[in-house]
């Protein structure tokens, strides 16, 4: 049986990820992450992103929410071991604060981030539909395509892979994705928007590897993560990740990717730029 991160059976839900992306504060404008899973196994680049803002969101105030982040993937991280974020305050304007945050890894930077708070929440009420989709209940699960134990996406959100008619090895391979947060609840400790950043790093550059029609290609990495909100993330009900490919190359590839609340709701735009490692 897996354990959660005192020990006890995971849930591996709401309450789960929250206590992976709460931080301890260690010193002024200083965070650190607590060690989440098995020493050598690649860090999972949204839990970092997501970390990143919530170090960033410490310090900005509780006046202002975020509207956008751009981060770089910069080396693989280790989720055996903890992550130090450092914040930097780069502007204090009264409508719009700006911070940096740097995430290191046995005294080595692993991912910059630069986010942008508003005072501003009066959000995007006119903005493109969602495209055409069926209701997730009538989509085939997605989640078991990954290993039980240690906590990833796939054990804290139900998914199920959108079918389009098209013959995939992976279901996030699919340029559609519905989610739901399995568990109810936010505490406090971390915002949906940080929840949302964790999530939307989930299968985005796969979209790449598709459009490239490569058989060659073994795997991608992701070289960067940008996400502009328009709309106050909701967990109520599912979410629709609908992705695409507008340009790809011999090595890089650009992903971008819109996430609809149920209702019709644009919540974010998301974009990210993979690199292909061809077989050899």
């Amino acid at each position: 049986m897996s354990t959660s991160l005192n020990g006890a059976p995971a849930r591996h839900d709401l309450a789960t990820l929250v206590a992976i992306l709460d931080l301890e504060p260690i010193e002024r404008d200083l965070f650190r992450s607590r060690r989440t899973g098995v020493a050598g196994r690649r860090l999972y680049g949204g839990e970092v992103a997501a970390q990143a803002l919530v170090a960033a969101e410490r310090t900005a105030g509780e006046d202002v929410g975020v509207h956008s982040l751009h981060a770089y993937f910069l080396r693989p991280g280790d989720a055996g071991h903890k992550v130090v974020y450092r914040v930097d305050t780069l502007q204090d304007g009264r409508n719009f604060r700006r911070r940096r945050v740097t995430a290191v890894q046995h005294g080595e930077p692993i991912l910059c981030l630069d986010t942008s708070f508003t005072t501003d929440r009066s959000g995007a009420g006119n903005h493109e539909t969602p495209p055409g989709a069926p209701d997730p209940e009538d989509c085939p699960d997605a989640g078991d395509t990954f290993p039980s134990g240690t906590p990833h996406p796939a054990t804290m959100f139900d998914l199920r892979a959108v079918e389009d008619g098209h013959e995939v090895l992976h279901p996030f391979l699919r340029d559609m994705l519905w989610f739901r947060l399995r568990g109810e609840g936010f505490d406090g400790r971390v915002s949906t928007a940080a929840v949302l950043t964790y999530i939307s790093d989930l299968s985005l550059v796969a979209t790449v590897r598709r459009a490239s029609g490569r058989a060659d290609v073994s795997h991608l990495t992701s070289l960067d993560h940008v996400l502009w909100f328009h709309n106050e993330p909701r967990f109520d009900d599912w979410l629709l990740y609908a992705k695409s490919c507008p340009a790809v190359g011999e090595l890089r590839g650009l992903a971008t990717g819109r996430i609809f609340h149920r209702d019709g709701t644009l919540i974010a735009s998301a974009a990210q730029e993979g690199l292909l490692h061809a077989r050899r």
